[in-house]
């Protein structure tokens, strides 16, 4: 389940454009995550509503829309990156007791 939050965390972060809805398509994958990243993944939600309430500004570039923004996606951008490591050092221990 966790190659799946990830496949898809990841696709929605190289996408050219980030709609909210998306984080609706990751949502049901965070029953699967450590309490770590269902923290990041509603810290990340937050900051998403958070915005909308700048969007104006957003389009202005004004520093706090700007600032939540790139808030959101740093810990979206850390929360893949937790995610990848928790699997590959899975990964790492199936294959090192198999060997």
């Amino acid at each position: 389940m966790r190659l799946f939050f990830i496949t898809i965390l990841g696709a929605v972060l190289l996408s050219n454009t980030f709609s909210p809805q998306y984080l609706i398509w990751i949502a049901p994958f965070v029953a699967f995550l450590s309490t770590a990243e269902i923290l990041m993944f509603v810290g990340a939600s937050s900051l998403t509503w958070m915005y909308f309430r700048y969007w104006n500004d957003l389009v202005q570039l004004a520093p706090i829309a700007t600032g939540l923004l790139i808030a959101r996606n740093l810990l979206l951008l850390t929360l893949l990156i937790v995610s990848t490591a928790i699997v590959v050092k899975d990964l790492y221990r199936i294959v090192k007791t198999e060997a």
